[in-house]
């Protein structure tokens, strides 16, 4: 027959300030509880409605604790996924956006050099300007109005100069003088150039005049 805890012993348990169960306590003598003897005892039957009460009570919040610890649990992991899904999605748009704005941003660069170019072309055109060809004489052939005469090799700008003063004044007197004014030289020296014009000539076409001077004799 088991041996059972006293009304002593479990009055001893009570005023005992170590915290540990009925159970507990009845091991630790080597006895049981007599969970079905009924008894009168008021602190027994009050003791013994608060244990169970308070036993019923701390599983079912235990259960509830777990569930809603679940459930908590459960829901903080699907707002991470669903924050994380945003993120991502919230990256990817403003990855699209910069590669959007850099494709315009090149688009536009392109046009704008393009109109540049577009631009340039259009300007070099307006400023080309087709030159008239003028012909060019030989060089040993000088044309005045309806004059002509030829000459073996290119004259000089002073021979020039005295060529064009007769050309100026073909078929009439040219004194040495006028040359000289021509030419800003000693008279002296305008003989040489006109000795070096008519070596130069082709035709034989400045004469000495009666009176001095020379003459240039075209028809």
């Amino acid at each position: 027959m088991p041996d059972y805890l006293t009304k002593e012993e479990i009055r001893q348990w009570r005023s005992s300030l170590e915290k540990i169960t009925l159970e507990e306590y009845a091991k630790r003598l080597g006895k049981v509880i007599n969970n079905e003897k009924e008894t009168n005892d008021m602190v027994d039957v009050v003791y013994k409605h608060h244990s169970s009460e308070v036993k019923y009570v701390s599983n079912e919040a235990t259960t509830k604790n777990n569930f809603k610890a679940e459930k908590i649990s459960s829901l903080a992991q699907q707002s991470f996924e669903r924050e994380k899904e945003i993120s991502l999605e919230k990256v990817k748009r403003e990855l699209k956006k910069v590669q959007q704005a850099q494709k315009e941003k090149q688009e536009a660069k392109k046009s704008e050099i393009n109109a540049e170019i577009k631009h340039s072309v259009t300007k070099a055109k307006k400023e080309v300007k087709v030159k008239e060809v003028k012909p060019v004489l030989p060089k040993a052939s000088i044309v005045k109005e309806e004059v002509q005469v030829t000459f073996k090799k290119n004259l000089t700008p002073r021979e020039q100069a005295v060529f064009e003063h007769f050309i100026n004044h073909k078929n009439s007197i040219v004194y040495a003088k006028e040359l000289a004014q021509v030419l800003d030289l000693p008279r002296d020296y305008v003989y040489k150039y006109i000795k070096n014009l008519r070596a130069k000539m082709n035709e034989n076409a400045i004469q000495n005049a009666d009176n001095g001077g020379f003459i240039l004799e075209i028809k």
